[in-house]
């Protein structure tokens, strides 16, 4: 136990950099003014926050008005425990096999199990101050919902808070253990774990759709009656969500009601609790160290050249930015964390927005749109070219490029290439990814959309156009204030503020330049003319983005120690 606690108190002060938080270690003016942008972000972001509120007030008045409040907190907790897993799936993979102190701890006289421990623990910390955002707001309305004494119930939701991450994180905690284990072997043991953990992440996304389609089936011709069993028991869908999530529903009962049922749903969700959290460590004991051992061991394949060959090989040489694209995109597709949180949106946005459709049988609501794009084709295209630049914005390859380096950022700094290059080579790859989603975007949406060839071309055009200043935005800020100094590449893409502060200027670039489109559809202009003054307010961006890139990585690369 003091081993766990040891390595837990280690692990907690270097990931949340407790030493950092002293002002009298803010050396430099960067550390000065990370608090100020940290408040700066945060002010950005209180609105959608305001809107977020909003629409939980909405939904539990509308349940409410249904006699189904009860099913506030139910789903609350369902969607909570699946922002933990999905979001545990990543932290784990990195926490437990790719951060350097795992290297430093296996040679020591632990036990797997002690390892694991220490390190969920500290998952489990971040994950609760990720909950709270999400969490705290909804426990405050559901107060209004379920009445009773306001002692008791900041107990029970504290309790609530804080039970509510065990269980998803120790399943997946089971599944990325279970994972690397088993793909532990010679060969393509990266391209097998890439693979599976897709496709798993595949099956439970299809499995929640068709869970979620299931619950809420009525058949036709029964819809009134279901709407009169709604008014008469409140406990309805709750009912149907339990015989699926049975601890969403326990949660509920457990927050709504004031006597035993209460204390024995708390029961029954401290002993589900229990058991996950005992399955982890059972399954850590067996098999995690087997998972890390030899995983990092690579053998090289070795083959005589001819002289040929080596005179071929010696004589080719590349373009300075196409070594350095080759260089950021193999560094990409061979850290799975780097090809989980930046590559994989390329394959995870076409399955879940053309894919998963056909498998859950709710392509009708895609087809939908259809009706829309018949009568406002250009709305459509020009909305398809903004999604697009969202998609480029929410992508955290570009504002983590020099991050992404770490310690050898000081390569960079010392390859005789011109400043032009370095932007080129580390845009192509973020461009790369980019066009490959438009293109299976774009592709995939005419199984059930008949946009025309002119409305996808115009629609790609725009959006990987408007994507170029996003991502030299990015890269401008990602090389303004780099974060080098991590011991878990997670920590250089997920807990990165760079990546955050990049979202939100692509954003409100990508809404502006929305809105005005928006006006000049509704002043009748034509789409030719629109495009091309688009295009025009795209141009302009790039060139001052490329300008203020180029500037900021002459000083950093020059001056940064």
């Amino acid at each position: 136990m003091r081993e766990i606690l040891f390595l837990t108190k280690a692990s907690l002060m270097n990931n949340f950099n407790v030493h950092g938080l002293n002002p009298k270690n803010s050396v430099t003016t960067r550390d000065k003014a990370k608090p100020l942008i940290f408040i700066l972000v945060i002010i950005a972001l209180m609105p959608t926050y305001h809107y977020y509120v909003t629409f939980l007030k909405q939904l539990s008045k509308s349940l409410l008005m249904l006699n189904q409040e009860l099913y506030f907190s139910t789903l609350a907790h369902y969607m909570a425990s699946s922002i933990v897993f999905f979001f545990g799936l990543l932290y784990v993979l990195s926490y437990y096999y790719f951060s350097r102190d795992t290297e430093m701890l296996i040679p020591l006289p632990l036990k797997g199990k002690t390892i694991v421990v220490s390190k969920f623990i500290t998952i489990l910390v971040y994950e609760y101050v990720l909950l709270a955002v999400f969490l705290i707001p909804i426990l405050v309305i559901n107060k209004s919902l379920v009445g009773g004494n306001i002692i008791l119930y900041i107990l029970k939701s504290a309790l609530t808070f804080l039970l509510t991450p065990v269980i998803p994180l120790s399943f997946a905690s089971i599944v990325i253990i279970v994972l690397m284990r088993t793909t532990n072997i010679k060969g393509k043991k990266d391209l097998i774990r890439l693979v599976s953990m897709f496709l798993f992440m595949f099956v439970i996304l299809g499995i929640q759709i068709v869970i979620q389609r299931s619950m809420v089936q009525i058949p036709p011709g029964q819809e009134q009656e279901f709407i009169a069993t709604l008014f008469k028991d409140n406990r309805v869908l709750i009912d149907m969500m339990g015989r699926y999530f049975p601890v969403s529903k326990w949660t509920s009962i457990s927050l709504s009601d004031s006597g035993i049922a209460s204390v024995t749903s708390f029961l029954k969700i401290i002993t589900a609790n229990a058991a996950a959290f005992g399955a982890m460590v059972a399954v850590s004991e067996k098999i995690y160290l087997g998972g890390i051992i030899g995983g990092k061991e690579a053998q090289a394949k070795k083959r005589k050249l001819t002289s040929k060959e080596l005179e071929e090989a010696s004589g080719r040489v590349s373009k300075n930015y196409i070594a350095i694209f080759r260089a950021d995109m193999i560094t990409l597709l061979k850290t799975p964390i780097y090809m989980f949180n930046c590559v994989s949106i390329v394959i995870l946005i076409p399955f879940i927005l053309l894919v998963m459709p056909s498998l859950t049988g709710t392509a009708g609501d895609i087809e939908e749109l259809g009706n829309f794009y018949s009568m406002y084709e250009s709305y459509f295209t020009f909305g398809m070219a903004g999604g697009f630049m969202f998609f480029a914005a929410m992508n955290p390859t570009a504002p983590s490029a020099f991050s992404r380096e770490g310690k050898t950022f000081w390569i960079s700094r010392i390859i005789p290439v011109k400043t032009r290059d370095q932007i080129i080579g580390k845009g192509l790859s973020p461009m790369l990814l980019q066009l490959l989603t438009i293109i299976i975007v774009s592709t995939g949406i005419r199984f059930y959309i008949p946009v025309g060839i002119t409305g996808l071309l115009t629609s790609a055009l725009l959006g990987l156009a408007g994507s170029i200043p996003l991502v030299m935005a990015g890269l401008a800020i990602d090389i303004t204030r780099p974060l080098l100094d991590w011991d878990n590449p997670q920590r250089a893409v997920k807990q990165n503020l760079n990546v955050l502060i990049s979202m939100g200027i692509g954003s409100l670039v990508t809404l502006g330049l929305g809105l005005l489109t928006f006006l000049m559809l509704n002043n009748e202009l034509s789409p030719m003319l629109i495009t091309a003054v688009d295009l025009l307010i795209i141009a302009v961006l790039t060139v001052l983005s490329y300008k203020i890139l180029s500037n900021r990585m002459e000083v950093q690369l020059r001056e940064m120690e």
